[in-house]
């Protein structure tokens, strides 16, 4: 089971759903962005189950998506900078290959293997490390599941590209022999009308899963999922790493409940009470939105601010969290709306593919 969906043991006892997790704070130590157009066709991901319509929340999810797919089309709501704007990828200009068995930790096995020097531009190999983890963790739970004799090629860049933090362009996992864990490749490709590169899976299915209803419609990557664990307790939302000033937006609506709380951790923030029992809340905003205040009311899709880098925050990020209201434990969001991965078009196919197989090659030792 995939750790998203693993870090929460939720059960539905007449009609409502239990999320039991860490009762800890979240610590906020990264994130990050990618713009894509969320009213595309986005291929359902079966593993995702929402328990948003089993607990009677009062906005029908086809509100959700609808309100959501307007805020990313409509001209007037757009979210993201012009894409024509952005400088094309450079297929394998400083692009580099490792292979590493594991023995200990993923960053301990990482750190046997390069040297810091080696990756460039400030890098070390606890950075590359975390880097591969938030392009494993899709796929395993990269804290618990990696076991000794497994193997990782990865292909990585030693300079920043395309303005994308993450140094990963390819990597394959291979299970020691016995494992029940599978083999995967995936790679770094920038699907036309992206302002970002994504990572997609040798067939062109998308690696992240997407929230069906989301509070962003511009991310580079998501660096946070709901129950990764941090310096001893479990993260209780999501993180989109985004630039400073990009658009929230509450997929339900609602009523504020409260604004700029504990404001030494979280920054300006905003939860929204949905109905049914449960809350948005949204940390390290820049600014909130005009008019969003206690008690006033947020139309599905509607703006509550905007993101930053407030609080205790490392990087521009929104940290987006779902709360039972009645318990006041963090569910998780890829649960509570469902989620979905996207498919490469036809037309980027030939273009993945030669990215896919140059990447294999090197993986492969061939250069």
């Amino acid at each position: 089971m995939r750790p998203l969906l693993a870090a929460a043991v939720f059960s539905l006892i007449l009609g409502s759903a239990v999320v039991l997790s860490c009762q800890n704070k979240p610590s906020e130590d990264e994130i990050v962005i990618r713009a894509q157009d969320f009213a595309d066709t986005i291929e359902s991901d079966s593993q995702c189950q929402t328990v948003a319509d089993s607990v009677g929340l009062s906005i029908a999810q086809t509100e959700i998506d609808t309100s959501m797919a307007d805020a990313a089309t409509d001209p007037s709501m757009a979210d993201s900078a012009a894409l024509d704007s952005l400088p094309p990828p450079v297929a394998g200009e400083g692009w580099r290959t490792i292979a590493v068995e594991v023995r200990s930790s993923l960053y301990t096995s990482l750190a046997h293997v390069v040297q810091s020097d080696s990756l460039g531009s400030g890098a070390t190999a606890e950075v590359l490390g975390a880097h591969c983890t938030r392009c494993l963790w899709w796929e395993m739970d990269p804290w618990d599941d990696l076991i000794a004799g497994d193997s990782l090629y990865v292909v990585y860049t030693d300079s920043l590209q395309e303005d994308f933090e993450n140094r990963v362009v390819a990597l394959r996992y291979v299970p020691v022999a016995g494992s029940q864990n599978r083999p995967f490749s995936l790679y770094r490709f920038r699907r036309t009308g992206d302002s970002y590169p994504s990572y997609w899976y040798a067939d062109g299915t998308e690696v992240p899963l997407l929230l069906d209803a989301m509070p962003v419609s511009t991310f580079e990557e998501i660096t946070g999922v709901f129950g990764e664990p941090r310096s001893g307790h479990s993260h209780a939302g999501v993180d989109f790493k985004a630039p400073v000033g990009t658009p929230v937006r509450s997929s339900s609506g609602g009523t504020v409940s409260r604004t700029d709380w504990n404001t030494d951790y979280n920054g300006h923030c905003v939860e929204l009470d949905m109905g049914g029992g449960y809350s948005q809340i949204f940390i390290h905003l820049d600014r909130l939105a005009e008019g969003v205040r206690p008690g006033a009311s947020v139309e599905p899709g509607g703006l509550v601010g905007y993101v930053g880098n407030t609080g205790r925050s490392y990087a521009p990020h929104l940290h987006y969290q779902i709360n039972d209201r009645s318990s006041g434990y963090p569910v998780d969001p890829y649960i509570f709306h469902g989620c979905r991965r996207r498919s490469l078009p036809e037309g980027d196919m030939d273009g993945f593919a030669d990215l896919r197989d140059r990447c294999d090659r090197m993986m492969d030792g061939e250069g």
